[in-house]
């Protein structure tokens, strides 16, 4: 190819950039894949017999799994386990910081077992998450008349 405009020069370089961005998505595609695949595999490992997953919840340090009967948490390789009934107590916040128990408005959800945990919304997933865990520890009314001035 004998290349003598300068048009031809700029038509070369274009098509090395889009071959060059086009090999460069391929990559990143692959890569992300695959890192669901391992996720896929790993969390396949730490479920319990006759445990279902409810919900899958991307976060930026991992993955956050709500299960039957865990929350698992996604940490590098390894997940934490915390089990539904260690949960003591799930307080939601605003932007503003401001704590709210409507899953729509929250943009950070704190549950407190043994240790705290933070999770940001990032994914619509958050808030079938926030959803599903203040169901879940809502505290249970006491069965019980009404109280009286006179008693």
């Amino acid at each position: 190819m004998n290349i003598t405009q300068p048009w031809q020069y700029c038509l070369a370089a274009a098509g090395a950039a889009l071959l060059l961005t086009l090999a460069v998505r391929s990559a990143a595609g692959k890569r992300k894949r695959l890192a669901q695949r391992d996720f896929t595999r790993r969390l396949e490992t730490v479920l319990q017999p006759r445990e279902n997953i409810k919900l899958v919840c991307p976060q930026k340090g991992g993955h956050c799994v709500l299960t039957s009967r865990r929350l698992l948490l996604e940490q590098g390789e390894n997940f934490t386990a915390i089990p539904l009934t260690k949960i003591k107590r799930v307080q939601g916040f605003t932007a503003e910081g401001k704590a709210t128990t409507s899953p729509a408005k929250m943009q950070r959800l704190t549950v407190k077992a043994e240790k705290e945990y933070t999770f940001t919304r990032t994914t619509e997933e958050f808030t079938q998450l926030a959803k599903q865990l203040n169901v879940r520890k809502k505290p249970e009314k006491k069965p019980g008349g009404k109280k009286t001035a006179s008693s």
